[in-house]
């Protein structure tokens, strides 16, 4: 009866080692991906949580795969370089290293979209439609703090924009549409995708242009900060299931990106 009991015992043992292995083996790492709002398309509702086409792109992120947890965070734009730097993030979903300073040390994986950022204005403008395009470093400016613009020589210190621009720079995008649409600014520079859900409303599209001239063609993928918990080689596995699964071609097809288009309409 000792003998059974111990063999009970010792069976018991391995039975709970191996569940605590596979346990382990299943466990996820976690990822944090942080990111400002992005008008439309990355927002906070109510109950302060994330929404929105690239929120949701984010969660299928973690439904094709079960290695990673990604976790979404929204910060102000003017900390979120700093949460970076302190290691507090890990992925930056959607954006270009074009758009990031070097020492946030974030790396470029596979390309998710081809885009960049367009220079909107209200039709009715004091200029007389698409002439208020001409000369536009001389026009009232609004562009979001913080952000490099290729009109301003990719330069976002606010001292040097302010000393050779008539700019007004603003928290995010959608205030930066908001003082387009409002006639605070003559022209707004803002990422196409963004303007691209403005123009899916009749009204907007009838009250907006776009120039054909792109401030900046971009490639957007989910950057990878340089020695986090995730590879740029295991993030370029996950997009490439989001690729085979469609999420990347029914994201493009609702941000309407076109390749070569410039919304002149």
């Amino acid at each position: 009866m000792l003998l059974v009991g111990y063999m009970r015992k010792t069976l018991c043992l391995i039975a709970a080692s191996l569940c605590l292995l596979t346990g382990t083996a299943h466990a996820q790492t976690r990822i944090v991906v942080a990111s400002e709002t992005w008008d439309r398309l990355l927002y906070l509702d109510a109950k302060n949580e994330p929404r929105g086409i690239f929120a949701e792109f984010i969660a299928r992120m973690n439904q094709v795969q079960d290695k990673f947890r990604f976790e979404l965070n929204i910060y102000p734009r003017v900390r979120l370089d700093q949460v970076f730097i302190n290691k507090e993030a890990d992925v930056y979903p959607l954006r270009t290293t074009v758009w990031t300073a070097p020492a946030l040390n974030l790396l470029a994986t596979r390309t998710i979209l081809a885009t960049g950022d367009v220079y909107v204005a209200r039709r009715d403008n004091a200029y007389g439609g698409h002439k208020v395009f001409a000369d536009m470093k001389t026009r009232q400016i609004a562009g979001v703090r913080g952000y490099h613009y290729e009109l301003f020589g990719n330069n976002p210190d606010e001292n040097h924009i302010r000393t050779h621009y008539h700019a007004d720079l603003v928290p995010n995008n959608e205030a930066v549409m908001k003082m387009v649409l409002a006639g605070r600014a003559d022209l707004g520079i803002v990422p196409e995708v963004i303007v691209a859900k403005y123009l899916d409303e009749p009204r907007l599209r009838e009250q907006l242009i776009v120039h054909e001239q792109f401030d900046s063609h971009v490639e957007l993928s989910n950057l990878v900060r340089k020695d986090g918990p995730i590879s740029v080689a295991e993030m370029d596995a996950i997009v490439e299931l989001l690729i085979k699964s469609g999420d990347v071609a029914r994201l493009r097809a609702r941000l309407s990106i076109l390749s070569g288009a410039s919304f002149k309409k």
